[in-house]
């Protein structure tokens, strides 16, 4: 993404970007000192104590947060950014039904640090610690209670929380937020110029923009926040400057990724996706059992899930009427950050798919929420207390960083770092089983594989192509989905796979919906036949029609065989 300076015509050398953030900084450490304080009950009073506990965690918990695996999504974005930089084509070399922003991140990402999974790890921890400093920004007043409580949020949850598109939209997010909060105050001041909210809406609109990158549904957020702050009188007097500078913004920066697409030759290949692929893959939405795969997040995600309990009815109240004793300021604070988290909620809830890492960020705003109302507020106080020790010790009670198995790990992850077996003593999910994906990496390694000639048909397997240093067999590197989400395209892809030169087919068991200690079960037949309870008509389908050259637990390679015969259940058939 590009950087853009906009000078003033007398200072050119004191760029309106820096200003405006010293600017917001200012402007936030001084207004908590007033009417926010009045408000502070005794419990609040723990300012100190949250430090501490902030820096134990941090201590305690971070090599083994930087040495737990990261998700397939990760490697396939790594992939891809491993495309472009070796002068490939997003999009026509690999399919991805997303914005080109996470790639480019992965790209500026693996261009500094090199290609460890610590690496970007670190960076997803660096990103997540400017959004939280964002955010207790804006709720100065709780700053860093609400710090320890977003931070033991993040090293509870599970790795597909993390290095993920949602989780750093945040930022961006938390940024503007901040920038919106510095344009009402700006719009109060009677000698404020026209000229001057213009320039500061265009720079929060190239923050906005740059989310959109990211993901697009983040327009449905901007917009909540930039309406919720047109109830300050004084701003909507000058709503059109305003509006002006956020709408160019937001052009400047949509401008500046369009010519990134178009000047490497990708935008043909990224409309065809979003315009024409993207239909199908928004209307399909198939996820088996549904109530399963929520039941099985709202479990993961225990306590967490609780916030929204307290935050959705609390977040409405906040936007209809609020505690007459309340300073002006602090309601629309606190309506802004309402605003904000019903409408990233509805987007999720409506709009995506029930992934954990889409519904992790709105329990952070939710938290975020919760904690600055209840500094707010001076009823209810014994409640309020009740309420807050609860989830605290739930909090701490389920989160994995206050077992001893876990903190055991904190000398073995510095001397070590992310080998298979302290992965999978890391990981939430428990699978894939990360040492039996080094047993399927030696096996390649032993048979001479080259690029091109393996085929991670299950998503699971697609971090081998990044430890081989191997080029996939085809462009539907998410083999197994895209048949899934694609039905359309069915015969396109099982036409790749047929004329790719493959070897190896790779799969997964676990796609039999198979309990991990079945998909590992070894039956009577051996070691390199499918466990007992595989169940029988996935036999005769690719690629579980193929041989088995070796299996690693529930993993397993197969050998693609080809057949004279087109209709042959060892070869890809469209009609599967």
């Amino acid at each position: 993404m590009a950087h853009t300076i906009i000078t003033d015509r007398h200072a050119l050398a004191k760029p309106v970007v820096f200003k405006s953030i010293l600017k917001m900084m200012n402007t936030t450490a001084t207004e908590m000192t007033t009417a926010e304080n009045s408000h502070r009950g005794a419990f609040w009073n723990t300012s100190t104590f949250s430090l501490g506990a902030l820096i134990l965690l941090i201590i305690v918990a971070t090599p083994q947060l930087i040495c737990m695996p990261v998700t397939n999504d990760v490697s396939y974005y790594d992939l891809q950014a491993r495309t472009v930089m070796r002068g490939g084509m997003l999009y026509r070399d690999m399919v991805e039904p997303n914005f080109p922003g996470v790639v480019w991140v992965h790209i500026t990402v693996r261009s500094l640090f090199g290609w460890s999974t610590e690496a970007l790890r670190a960076f997803d921890l660096f990103v997540f610690s400017l959004t939280v400093f964002l955010l207790t920004r804006f709720a100065s007043g709780v700053r860093f209670q609400l710090a320890f409580l977003l931070f033991l949020a993040y090293y509870s949850v599970s790795e597909w929380c993390h290095v993920q598109r949602d989780l750093w939209l945040l930022l961006p997010t938390a940024a503007a937020l901040n920038l919106r909060w510095a344009q009402i105050q700006r719009s109060a001041q009677a000698a404020v110029a026209g000229k001057t909210l213009f320039l500061y809406g265009l720079l929060e609109g190239l923050v906005w923009g740059a989310g959109v990158w990211l993901k697009p549904h983040v327009v449905i957020p901007a917009l909540a926040v930039w309406l919720c702050s047109l109830t300050s009188p004084d701003l909507r007097t000058k709503v059109w400057k305003d509006l002006g500078g956020l709408l160019t913004g937001g052009l400047i920066a949509g401008a500046l990724g369009l010519s990134w697409l178009y000047f490497t030759q990708t935008l043909p290949w990224f409309l065809e996706i979003q315009l024409d692929w993207n239909r199908e893959y928004l209307a399909e939405g198939n996820f088996g059992n549904l109530r399963y795969i929520v039941l099985n997040m709202v479990a993961r995600f225990f306590p967490y899930i609780l916030i929204h309990l307290a935050a959705v009815p609390a977040a409405i109240l906040l936007l209809i009427r609020q505690d007459s004793q309340r300073s002006a300021q602090t309601a629309l604070r606190l309506r802004l950050l309402s605003a904000l988290y019903l409408a990233w909620l509805l987007q999720v809830v409506l709009l995506q798919h029930p992934f954990d890492y889409v519904h992790f960020p709105p329990l952070l705003l939710g938290l975020s929420l919760l904690v600055y109302a209840f500094h707010c507020t001076r009823r209810a106080r014994l409640t309020r207390w009740l309420l807050t020790a609860s989830f605290l010790v739930m909090a701490l009670i389920y989160s994995p960083v206050t077992k001893p198995a876990y903190l055991r790990l904190w000398s073995a992850c510095l001397e070590q770092g992310s080998t298979g077996a302290i992965r999978n003593q890391l990981a939430r999910i428990p699978y894939p089983d990360w040492e039996d994906m080094e047993h399927v990496a030696e096996f390649l390694k032993s048979q001479q594989t080259q690029d091109r000639e393996v085929t991670c048909f299950s998503n699971d397997m697609v971090h081998l192509y990044l430890s081989l240093d191997l080029e996939p067999s085809t462009r539907f590197v998410y083999t197994q989905s895209y048949i899934e989400f694609y039905p359309s395209r069915r015969p396109l892809i099982f036409k790749a796979l047929r004329e790719s030169p493959q070897r190896f087919v790779l799969s997964n068991l676990m796609a039999g919906g198979l309990l991990v200690s079945q998909a590992k079960e070894i039956g009577p037949e051996g070691p390199n036949a499918y466990p007992p309870a595989f169940p029988e008509h996935l036999k005769a389908k690719f690629p579980f029609s193929l041989p088995i050259a070796f299996r690693s637990g529930s993993l397993v390679v197969h050998h693609y065989q080809e057949q004279p015969s087109k209709e042959s259940s060892t070869k890809p058939s469209d009609k599967q």
